[in-house]
């Protein structure tokens, strides 16, 4: 219907300026005189030109975005550069380029998204934009609109090129002192060490008595020896293996909770550590634990995509998708709202290994609630730290409020 539409509107401009030149040739004849042919063969060269447009393939233009990056970090910018070119040396009076940009991107555009040029006889021009500040995950470029028109203003021509582009902007991060990385490993592990099957494991050593051994970790000949209460070490206990759950539940901090799983994927992938990741949103694949270079791209190119669309809370998610989480890996979960019932949902879990959780604060202070769930996660063997937003935003992420 718009085809058809746009045939007979374009047609009844065309029959507009064959009228306008046959009423100019009529005037001529009949009132003769040099100015009527003067306005005449003066009005010939503007109708002539508006004919051609009518005829004219804007359709056949060449159209290039270049990108000066494909691949940014959260609050950087990328220069773009869009190449038209075409065959022929057709003077046009005018052009307008629009390029047509995901919402999220239009914001961050330093100049206008519409753009007026003058060709009039060059074959080839470039026009140059840049984005600023960009904003995290994955960027999809449209195409662009082309659109020139007469001087009579009765034709146009409009081209509309389907160019895909994808633009990706990673989270930004920090570097997370070593002293919350290594608490891992020291914590957390009171309230969940019984339920590990440590007797079907490798014994690598002895260590001092923790609250939570078993009686038949204890090795007797070294506690013997030392006058002091020493247990076996077992290879499941030295693991530093890590897996990373991220709280894709609807809340303003999460793209503070971005930045902070990204910074602990950036501290923990360089000292070597193995970690796993798995958002609980919708298409959040669960990424195994791995170590190396290329799983670290892979869990950046996760947290990129991250959004808000979990609809089951966190500990729901947990309970659920259970089975994902390596018996051998300490649980790292960030959120953006601790409750008591979460902590609650957590410990009735059935995972066997440590937890920590780092819940996202807005404010410095924390709430009655907070302090109550901090407590009976500690009872439970879970470790919580409340990390304050606004502090971790302007760069000092080893603050946590306590």
């Amino acid at each position: 219907m718009k085809k058809i539409l746009s045939k007979m509107k374009a047609s009844l401009k065309m029959s507009s300026l064959l009228f306008l030149v046959g009423l100019a040739f009529v005037f001529a004849m009949f009132q003769g005189g040099f100015v009527s042919w003067f306005l005449f063969y003066s009005f010939l060269p503007f109708a002539i030109y508006s004919f051609i447009l009518f005829c004219y393939p804007i359709h056949g233009f060449r159209v290039e975005r270049v990108l000066s990056k494909n691949e940014l970090r959260t609050g950087e910018n990328v220069g773009v550069k869009i190449v038209i070119s075409r065959k022929t040396s057709f003077p046009l009076f005018f052009l307008l380029v629009e390029e047509k940009l995901p919402k999220r991107l239009e914001q961050n555009m330093t100049e206008a998204q519409k753009k007026i040029i003058f060709p009039w006889f060059k074959r080839e021009f470039t026009i140059n934009y840049s984005l600023e500040k960009l904003p995290r995950g994955e960027h999809f470029f449209k195409g662009i609109r082309l659109k020139t028109g007469d001087f009579l203003g009765l034709f146009d021509k409009e081209a509309v090129f389907d160019l895909p582009g994808k633009l990706l902007v990673y989270p930004a991060y920090f570097e997370l002192p070593y002293r919350q990385l290594d608490q891992l490993f020291d914590q957390g592990r009171a309230g969940t060490a019984n339920r590990l099957q440590r007797e079907n494991s490798i014994v690598s050593g002895v260590r001092d008595y923790q609250p939570g051994d078993q009686l038949s970790w204890i090795n007797w000949k070294a506690t013997a020896k030392k006058n002091d209460i020493m247990t076996k070490e077992f290879e499941e206990m030295k693991s530093r293996d890590i897996f990373l759950m991220l709280d894709e539940s609807p809340t303003e901090r999460f793209e503070a909770m971005v930045t902070y799983a990204a910074s602990f994927v950036h501290s923990v992938s360089k000292k070597g550590i193995q970690i796993g990741f798995y958002r609980t949103g919708k298409g959040g694949d669960a990424l195994p634990v791995r170590s190396g270079e290329l799983q670290r791209q892979k869990l950046f190119y996760s947290l990129a995509k991250a959004c808000t669309n979990a609809s089951v809370p966190i500990e729901r998610t947990i309970e659920k998708n259970a089975s994902i989480i390596p018996s051998n890996a300490a649980l790292v979960i960030i959120t953006g709202g601790m409750t008591l019932q979460t902590v609650e949902w957590i410990s009735l879990s059935k995972i066997n290994q440590s937890i920590t959780i780092f819940s996202i604060n807005r404010d410095p202070s924390l709430s009655r609630e907070e302090i109550v769930a901090r407590e009976f996660a500690k009872a439970k063997g879970i470790n919580v730290k409340y990390i304050e937003k606004e502090l971790f935003e302007a760069g000092i992420p080893e603050v946590i409020a306590q």
